[in-house]
């Protein structure tokens, strides 16, 4: 069976999946997201979930926008709807659609704007926060939540 932008969205899975907004879900069938790029929103998402928790578990002090952080973690890509050669391959176009694509959904600017720097870390155009870099290297290297 082909996999469908609804069962992207839908599939609960084993061990069951986050479900995306309706807002951001809605979206996505608005732009008529490829399933895989759907897919792929879900799992950022959900990585997103299980780190702001964490941190906020480790860190209550920290201030995360967390609710920014999740919807930033479930749109980041959906310039790729219309860069589509950037599904399968490098670039950065769809970086900027992304933006215009939550602009002209109506979504907050301070929202939109994530969309335009996620990948700003490798050119040096977003500073971080070093203790935040420390956390990033950590989870990449695959840092368990639970140490």
């Amino acid at each position: 069976m082909p996999l469908t932008l609804s069962h992207a969205l839908g599939e609960s899975g084993d061990p069951p999946l986050r479900q995306l907004s309706a807002q951001v879900a809605d979206l996505l069938f608005e732009l008529n997201a490829p399933p895989r790029l759907a897919a792929h929103l879900r799992t950022v998402y959900v990585a997103a979930a299980q780190l702001t928790a964490w941190i906020a578990g480790r860190n209550p002090s920290l201030a995360v926008d967390r609710r920014a952080v999740l919807f930033g973690a479930a749109t980041h890509d959906i310039g790729r709807t219309v860069q589509v050669e950037e599904m399968s391959g490098p670039g950065s176009q769809h970086e900027r659609a992304s933006q215009q694509l939550r602009l002209a959904a109506g979504i907050n600017p301070s929202l939109a704007r994530f969309a335009a720097t996620h990948a700003s870390w490798r050119t040096g155009a977003v500073e971080l926060n070093p203790e935040r870099s420390r956390m990033q290297i950590r989870w990449r290297k695959g840092f368990h939540m639970s140490a």
